[in-house]
Order: C-alpha cells, then sequence, then structure tokens
C-alpha cells in the first residue's frame, strides 16, 4: 500500500507542476524529477508484485534510473540558486553513467523473456559484474550530487528565503539517506523510503513552500540591497578597463534590447544570462548599469517591469485581467516583489494608484 501511495503522489504532484502557471526551468527538472521517481516506482512494483515476470521484457528496465535521480537534484538546485547557465553543453556530461550502464546492460536486454526470469530468480547470476558497477555508481554519483547540491545551497544563503533553503536542504538530505538505505538494506526498505520521501516532498511542498503553485522570491533584503549597490561602486570598476565610448555602446545595446526583446520579462533573467546575451561580462554589464541608470541590475530590471506593467494596465483590452496577472506577464514573480518596486517607482501602492485613477 505504501508503494502505491508513493506511485500516486509522484504523479500527483507531477500534474500540479505541469499546471502550475509561469513555469519556470526549475518546475520542469522538478516534474522530471517526479516522473523519474514515478516511474522508478512503477518498475519496482511490477517486480514486487511479480507482474514483471507475465511479461519478462519488463525486467532491468530500471537498472539505470537510480543514476538520475541525484543529477535531476543537482539541476533543481542549480537552477533554483542560479549559480550559472545551464546549456546543452553543461547538461549532457551528467547522464553520461546513466547511458553507460544502459550500455552495458545490453546483452541482458537482448535475453529471452525465460532467460531473464532465470536470471531474477537466481539474484543475477552470471551478471555479479553488472551488480557491482551499478552499485558502484548508484553510490559515487548519488554521493557526489547530493554533496554538490548542497555546496550550492550554502552558498545561496542570502538571495533565497529561509524556507526555500529548508525546502533544498530537506531534498538533498533525504536523497542523501535514500543512498544510505541502498547501501544497508534491500529494495523493499529502498523502496519504502523512496515512498516516504515523495509523500514529504508532497507535505512540504504544497503546505509549507509555495513549489507546486507559487513562486520562489529572492530574499534580498535591504541590507543585500544595500552591499550590492556598494559592490556596484566605480571603486569596484576602477581597474575595469570599460572606456567610456565601449561603456555608451554597450548601454545602447541593453536598451534595445530590452526595448525590442523585452528580456525583462523573463522571471528567472540573472545578470550573467543578460550578460551573455549581449556577449560581455557579467561585471562590465553591471558596471554601465550602474553608470547610466544610477542601479543595480535587480532595481534596474524591475524598474523596467513596473514601467511596462503601467503601459499594460492602461489598455482598455486588459482592464478585466487583475493587476498582479498583469504584474506575472511583466515578469514579476509574486505579489511582494510586485508591491515593493511598484511604490518604490510610483511612491504609492498599486491598488492605490489604479484605484485613483479608475475612480
Amino acid at each position: 500500500m505504501l508503494y502505491l501511495f508513493g506511485i500516486f503522489t509522484s504523479f500527483y504532484l507531477f500534474t500540479l507542476l505541469l499546471l502550475k502557471r509561469n513555469q519556470s526551468f526549475a518546475d520542469r527538472m522538478l516534474s522530471i524529477w517526479m516522473v523519474v521517481m514515478g516511474l522508478h516506482q512503477v518498475i519496482h512494483y511490477l517486480d514486487y508484485a511479480k507482474i514483471s515476470y507475465q511479461y519478462p521484457h519488463l525486467l532491468g528496465l530500471g537498472f539505470a534510473l537510480p543514476l538520475l535521480h541525484g543529477v535531476l537534484l543537482y539541476f533543481y538546485v542549480l537552477a533554483l540558486t542560479a549559480q550559472k547557465q545551464l546549456s546543452l553543453k553543461l547538461v549532457l556530461p551528467h547522464f553520461i553513467p546513466f547511458i553507460l550502464l544502459i550500455g552495458l546492460a545490453i546483452p541482458f536486454y537482448a535475453l529471452s523473456g525465460k532467460e531473464k526470469i532465470e536470471v531474477f530468480s537466481n539474484h543475477g547470476a552470471g551478471y555479479e559484474w553488472y551488480s557491482l558497477t551499478q552499485i558502484s555508481l548508484i553510490i559515487l554519483s548519488g554521493t557526489a550530487y547530493v554533496v554538490w547540491s548542497l555546496v550550492l545551497i550554502r552558498r545561496s544563503q542570502l538571495s533565497l528565503k529561509k524556507w526555500h533553503l529548508q525546502w533544498l536542504q530537506y531534498l538533498s538530505i533525504g536523497l542523501a539517506a535514500i543512498w544510505m538505505l541502498v547501501l544497508f538494506f534491500d529494495d523493499g526498505v529502498i523502496f519504502s523510503g523512496v515512498s516516504l520521501l515523495v509523500l514529504l516532498i508532497g507535505i512540504l511542498g504544497i503546505n509549507q513552500v509555495p513549489v507546486f503553485s507559487g513562486h520562489f522570491e529572492s530574499n534580498f533584503t535591504e541590507r543585500d540591497r544595500n552591499k550590492m549597490v556598494a559592490e556596484s561602486s566605480p571603486v569596484r570598476y576602477a581597474k575595469s578597463g570599460l572606456k567610456a565610448d565601449a561603456s555608451d555602446e554597450l548601454f545602447a545595446r541593453l536598451e534595445l534590447l530590452m526595448e525590442k526583446e523585452a528580456v525583462y520579462k523573463n522571471n528567472e533573467l540573472t545578470l550573467s544570462e543578460l550578460a551573455a546575451m549581449l556577449d560581455v561580462h557579467a561585471n562590465s554589464l553591471s558596471q554601465v548599469i550602474n553608470e547610466k541608470v544610477g542601479k543595480n541590475f535587480y532595481n534596474y530590471i524591475n524598474t523596467l517591469r513596473v514601467g511596462a506593467f503601467i503601459n499594460l494596465a492602461a489598455q482598455p483590452d486588459k482592464q478585466h485581467y487583475s493587476l498582479l496577472a498583469l504584474a506575472f506577464e511583466c515578469g514579476f514573480n509574486s505579489k511582494s516583489t510586485f508591491n515593493k518596486y511598484f511604490k518604490a517607482v510610483m511612491g504609492e501602492t498599486p491598488s492605490a494608484h489604479f484605484g485613483l485613477l479608475r475612480s
């Protein structure tokens, strides 16, 4: 019964993520992980209930799946903490162990159904080498990705709120606990642990952190913003070597990009991503923004979003939309962030401003 609860919860959480508005890359990573979790549990349940023995070509389909859990956790944490820009070149090497394990299993997959049943009935007799390779890759990969994830989380303590940090820590520690079960227990205990982990993810993600319905919000306090402004001061760029004409040219390209592409509407836009679009170093772009508009990156982007929101809200065909829906369309990812920056730019709250206009 616990296995079935785990399977149901995995696909239920996947469905919530699939229906979520304004999906981010992190949401897609988590949804893929929930599908992998669900499929892994389904395959185990088929083996546990001996259903696979009636359809022997299902045997062994889950050999390489354990290698995906650590990778998907790592990319989920990486996407939320925005440590680096993700590209296909960056992502693909992480799946080499998964592909390798599938390749090594080809001799088993080539067996007849009767032969597969015999191998499973004899606890992998004749394929001991594969079992040793499999468990070694699972433990090494699982440990490495959990450690890397925890390192990213530790480095991001100022950029995410407390509950969001705890959420990522729970995921990482929960997966680490599963790898401990892999070392010392059989599949029955391991997958009972997986089912409990999925249930915990559902409880925490739905009730305490807006993972499956809301948006992660950066935790930039006044102290953090002051620190960012200070770091963007001319002293920081004294040795950058960016000349006045180059600065003017870069700012002109930046304004053109914002005008033509409106990239500020991407609610996950980072300084590094914007710099990559302009083919410049992030420090140079930060310098130009600070010098030309007197703002740090986050203030600059959110000021543009406020301007876009005001223009959008003034359109007659948008009057039936809520202010928050329009704010999300302009790139804001939470009500509190929207209200904070709108008031900073306009000197009053959105409801007060538009209440006066519409009255």
